[in-house]
């Protein structure tokens, strides 16, 4: 029997994962080489044991890091899902940070012996080292955790937007996404359409639709979708079957009448695109 293929979303996951480790890697290199600089300036310690001692404690981070997109998979962090992440995170952080501590040390005691001829002491009995270092895993765990939380957004975003193509490609529908609701929409039937603020307003025979995206974007699946749309304005596309009249205003603009009575203005920069060449 073939093995079911992998669903879209949870590649674009994997793959958004793959490059936020490459990133912490990078960052854990240049993290323990300026800190373990720092200490031999700033204690004026030489030799090994500065290195020594953040290389434990970074490769310890190296290796729980790739738990991280696990915890993600069971509680991801979204507007819509963080109450009941929250909990989950809380626990999954005060397990990151025991484990980071008591590996380091435990590193630490292991390979302290033979390179310095010494012994390492941490005091695990001491309350107060606990919370210092809880305190610093609590902060590293927030910043790993959003670069995770990024890559995949940033991934599920390009993905969505291939489908969107796709579908105007293909189907010749546009996929309108506003907050939580998606809207589909034959292309053809798309009156006109203006921006508003981080928005677009795509007006239809249906009504009028609010959707998340720049007019560049809808232009370009309009495009995609083989309709007779057109920028005309900075702000306004319009669909050129639409258009009843275009009346000059004497400074090279113009003002487009479509046949549902509404106006739209056109802009001398566009112009090429709403007027028939003589």
């Amino acid at each position: 029997m073939t093995p079911p293929l992998p669903h879209p979303e949870s590649q674009a996951d994997q793959k958004a994962d793959r490059w936020a480790l490459l990133a912490f890697a990078v960052f854990m290199v240049a993290s323990f080489v300026i800190q373990a600089t720092s200490i031999q300036i700033e204690d004026r310690r030489v030799g090994l044991e500065p290195w020594l001692r953040e290389g434990a404690s970074h490769l310890t981070l190296l290796f729980l890091v790739p738990f991280f997109p696990r915890i993600l998979d069971v509680a991801p962090l979204s507007l819509r899902s963080w109450r009941r992440s929250l909990p989950v995170h809380l626990v999954a952080c005060l397990v990151f940070s025991v484990s980071h501590v008591l590996s380091f040390v435990m590193l630490r005691k292991l390979i302290y012996p033979p390179f310095l001829g010494d012994t390492y002491t941490f005091g695990l009995s001491d309350p107060l080292r606990w919370i210092y270092e809880i305190r610093k895993d609590a902060y590293g765990y927030v910043v790993v955790m959003s670069m995770f939380t990024l890559a995949r957004m940033a991934m599920q975003n390009r993905l969505e937007d291939r489908a969107a193509d796709e579908l105007a490609t293909r189907e010749h529908r546009l996929m309108l996404k506003s907050g939580g609701r998606t809207t589909m929409v034959q292309a053809g039937d798309v009156i006109h359409a203006k921006a508003a603020a981080n928005y677009v307003e795509v007006i239809t025979p249906a009504g009028t639709h609010l959707a998340r995206m720049t007019l560049t974007e809808l232009e370009q699946l309009l495009r995609d979708a083989g309709t007779r749309h057109a920028r005309v304005h900075r702000s306004h596309i319009v669909n050129l079957d639409r258009v009843r009249e275009i009346s000059p205003t004497g400074e090279g603009d113009a003002v487009i009448s479509l046949d549902t009575g509404e106006t739209v203005p056109g802009s001398r920069r566009y112009r090429d695109r709403y007027v028939p060449a003589a």
